[in-house]
């Protein structure tokens, strides 16, 4: 193409840019070989034009060494980010373009969109994420044929898995399916353990009533698995092994028991305690075990190590309401 004829291209296409005939644009460049960067640039704003975001951004991605300084190229990255949902990495761009000399209504308007947007995005697990969740949860837990699924998620989305009583466990299994997409605050000697995901469970008696959750009696743990899976992002913790939080009060009339402690969920075997997730990361698997009072003040005064001590394997493997207080008096 000599240069009369890629100036003739690049009216034609601008023309058609002006009268929104995207389509138009794209059909003409598809098949061209030849494109420079101009060319590919206008073919990557027409393919956002058509809301093809993905196509749009791998196409701009690919010529990041010339556009980088560009703020259009910029402008449109962050265009189809904001468009893919990814509103954190589009406010970079869209930054990017102003300060690059951008000065246009859009670009500052879908900057402080993006900003916006990003912080009161609930954190979730990506697809690739959730598979190995589930994957993890078939292989070592049970079937996971039931869900409570969250319906308002201000923050991280917690949806609570309900594996039904088996053979070899006869109790519900419930788990919390999201609490480990955000990271927690973990202390910075512990930064290399891979202990800033978890995820939590409870395990129930098979007589347990799910089906009558508006009464606390039945539903306390449901409520419980939900406020422990975000008290670290309320707070800014963390949670693991042996750590309690106690209600300060019993969990419902029919029971004395008022503290939670975090435990390996033993019976499941130790590979059940780590999902192996694929950037490389872990999330992290704890059983809540309620505890009385006495029990939890036993803990805080010594260990949790030294309060398993005092109870077999049986009377933790799932909740027991009125279980014997092995620090009563």
């Amino acid at each position: 193409m000599d240069k009369a004829e890629r100036e003739a291209l690049i009216a034609r296409l601008m023309a058609w840019h002006e009268d929104d005939e995207h389509e138009k644009i794209i059909d003409a460049l598809k098949g061209m070989e030849d494109r420079d960067y101009e060319i590919h640039s206008l073919y990557a704003r027409a393919l956002n034009n058509c809301e093809r975001y993905e196509e749009a951004l791998d196409i701009l991605l690919g010529l990041e060494a010339e556009g980088c300084g560009d703020k259009l190229w910029n402008f449109r990255v962050g265009y189809a980010l904001y468009y893919l949902n990814r509103e954190a990495e589009a406010a970079e761009y869209f930054k990017k373009a102003i300060d690059y000399g951008d000065d246009s209504d859009d670009a500052r308007k879908l900057f402080k969109a993006s900003i916006r947007e990003a912080e009161r995005r609930p954190e979730i697990y990506s697809e690739e994420e959730m598979f190995f969740i589930e994957a993890h949860l078939e292989k070592y837990f049970g079937p996971c044929k039931n869900v409570f699924h969250e319906t308002v998620s201000p923050d991280i989305h917690v949806d609570i898995v309900v594996i039904e009583p088996s053979r070899k466990h006869n109790y519900y299994v419930l788990v919390t399916m999201g609490m480990g997409a955000h990271r927690m605050n973990v202390p910075s000697e512990l930064e290399d353990d891979d202990l800033d995901r978890a995820e939590l469970l409870i395990c129930l008696p098979p007589d347990w009533n799910l089906q009558d959750l508006t009464k606390e009696e039945w539903y306390w743990p449901l409520r419980w698995l939900k406020i422990m899976a975000r008290l670290p992002l309320e707070e800014d913790t963390w949670l693991g092994w042996g750590h309690t939080v106690p209600k300060g009060e019993p969990f419902a009339d029919n029971t004395k028991l008022s503290t939670l402690m975090l435990l390996n969920p033993g019976s499941f075997g130790e590979k059940s305690y780590r999902c192996l997730m694929p950037d490389g990361g872990t999330v992290n698997f704890y059983q809540m075990i309620p505890l009385y009072e006495e029990e939890s003040n036993f803990k805080i005064n010594t260990s949790a190590q030294i309060l398993l001590n005092f109870f077999d394997d049986e009377a933790l493997e799932y909740v027991r309401i009125d279980r014997e207080n092995v620090c009563e008096g």
